[in-house]
């Protein structure tokens, strides 16, 4: 899941680096690392809350199959 989480963030994070790097010749690091943080964590807390709704999902389906008079 933490896999998930950080690829986009990295992504982010080199494009936007380079970008600064190369127009504006100076990198805002700590704007940069914040965000890079942040967005791994708001990707890592939305994985998250998916597992639990997935789970109940399939819970209610089994409960459906079985309750279906066959």
């Amino acid at each position: 899941m933490f896999k998930k989480s950080i690829r986009l963030a990295l992504i982010y994070f080199a494009v936007t680096t380079v970008s600064q790097l190369v127009i504006n010749k100076e990198v805002n690091w700590i704007d940069n690392i914040t965000i890079y943080f942040m967005m791994i964590l708001i990707r890592w807390f939305y994985n998250w809350s998916r597992v639990p709704y997935e789970w109940n999902k399939d819970k209610t389906e089994k409960v459906s199959k079985t309750s279906s008079p066959s």
